[in-house]
């Protein structure tokens, strides 16, 4: 019969009943079983209702592993005799001993090489290898080791310091900058909210007067349609008096006529009764001019609003969408005209900006020169479009541009002429994609210069749009 291992000679304690194998870090709980620490915690990972023992079921309502150290040694001799090993009486203590000794030598360990890093005894010290390096007791290394330790500890611990005081800093900057975009909101909310006020108190000002205005017409209207009917009736009876006396007989007519004392023919007076409605006129025309007025503060302040809330972005040109006879710079912040353009379609010396707009409001500003001819604006599908003419119905345009001392509004089907005005040295295009629209101001003097109806885009991406035309023109 063969004899049994070293592993079945083992009682069963030394295997964890989880994972059945030797314990590795072995615990032990509130009950007394030992288990795996790994085992264990596994187990204990998500609690239902208190931590339950997996061998007895015994439960406590607070986890408690209790290490286990001479389990651990325990195992570590069945596990060298699963090997093989064999293990000698009192080899425990002697390995512990020669870990604190010289492992060559058997003497122990007093001096510290600072070259080769390493801990030496009296023999090693006076070997040929250590001879020549330079040495320290054990425990004055330490210190000068432990100094150094030290004093880099010091250096970590004020880095983070400094890192824990720039960080409140930051924090508190943060702060500063939070409350005060929202002290702008509340600011922005009500001077708005004090703007929508006054206008619709002078919006129902107006109406007031207005309503005014109609009910004093109605009771003029009244009062002359009273008065006139009167009159009118009046009159009505006097000419049915004087009809029934031209059909009485010759000599009763004359005898009545005599005797009543009646005015001879030409004496009847006829009176227009004097009319308000003048008065009413220049009150509406008065209100009128007051209107206008309200209604051109409106659309400056509406203009400033438009010039002032886009976003400014920079615009760099594509040299890949220039016309050849266009000369774009490197940097594609200018744009100048060579040679003059050729009469064929296709010919528009034009380019696009690299930069796309797909929402909201931007702007940007553009200096243009005063010689030659040059238009700027947006235009949507133009990069779907490459290489066809505005008209094409490939893409749309909304620009305006000068041409031989005339200003313009282009669109890809149409030229409007505008009204004279100082040529700009900057022009400000302003977009507001959800709202459709474009408008061109001059930069320098902030005022509008035209402003295209709302349109819609459908969802395209706009790109900036340039044309410079002659000799001398640039952008």
């Amino acid at each position: 019969m063969a004899a049994p291992s070293a592993r079945d000679a083992l009682p069963g304690e030394a295997s964890c009943p989880i994972c059945l194998e030797y314990f590795r870090d072995p615990v032990s709980i509130h009950c007394g079983h030992h288990f795996c620490r790994s085992c264990i915690e596994r187990c204990w990972e998500w609690p239902t209702a208190g931590f339950a023992c997996p061998r007895c079921r015994d439960t406590a309502p607070e986890r408690s592993l209790r290490p286990s150290p001479e389990l651990a040694r325990v195992l570590e001799i069945a596990r060298r005799l699963s090997r093989g090993e064999t293990l000698g009486i009192g080899e425990e203590e002697e390995e512990e001993e020669e870990g604190e000794g010289c492992q060559r030598h058997r003497e122990p360990l007093e001096v510290f090489c600072k070259e080769d890093g390493a801990l030496l005894c009296a023999i090693c010290r006076e070997s040929r290898a250590h001879r020549a390096h330079t040495v320290l007791p054990v425990p004055e290394a330490a210190r000068e080791f432990k100094g150094e330790i030290e004093a880099r500890l010091q250096i970590l611990k004020d880095g983070r310091d400094k890192l824990l005081e720039f960080r409140e800093a930051e924090m508190r900057r943060n702060w500063e900058y939070l409350e005060t975009t929202e002290a702008e909101r509340q600011r922005v909310l009500s001077q708005f909210q004090r703007l929508r006020f006054s206008l619709e108190e002078h919006s129902r000002h107006l109406l007031a007067r207005l309503g005014e205005l109609e009910r004093d017409l109605g009771k003029v209207q009244e009062e002359n349609v009273t008065s006139l009917t009167k009159e009118i009736s009046r009159l009505d009876t006097r000419v049915q008096e004087l009809e029934e006396k031209c059909r009485q007989p010759d000599r009763t007519f004359l005898q009545v006529t005599r005797g009543s004392g009646m005015e001879p023919p030409g004496k009847e007076n006829l009176q227009l009764p004097s009319s308000p409605l003048p008065e009413l006129e220049k009150k509406i025309h008065r209100f009128r001019e007051k209107n206008i007025l309200l209604e051109e503060t409106l659309r400056s302040f509406q203009d400033i609003l438009m010039f002032e809330l886009p976003e400014k972005m920079t615009v760099t040109l594509d040299p890949s969408t220039a016309h050849p006879q266009l000369l774009v710079a490197p940097d594609g912040s200018s744009a100048a005209a060579t040679d003059p353009p050729g009469d064929g379609p296709g010919t528009d010396p034009s380019v696009l900006g690299r930069e796309g707009v797909t929402g909201g409001r931007r702007c940007w500003d553009v200096q243009v020169a005063p010689a030659g001819s040059w238009a700027l604006g947006v235009a949507s599908g133009a990069l779907e479009a490459a290489g066809e003419t505005p008209g094409s119905g490939e893409w749309e345009l909304w620009s305006m541009g000068l041409c031989q001392g005339q200003f313009w509004a282009l669109t890809s089907l149409e030229r409007i002429p505008l009204f004279p005005m100082p040529a700009p040295r900057r022009v400000r295009v302003a977009l507001d994609y959800e709202r459709g629209q474009v408008a061109f101001f001059d930069a320098d003097r902030r005022s509008l210069i035209f402003a295209f109806p709302a349109a819609s885009f459908k969802g395209q991406s706009i790109q900036p749009w340039f044309l410079v035309w002659g000799e001398g023109s640039r952008i």
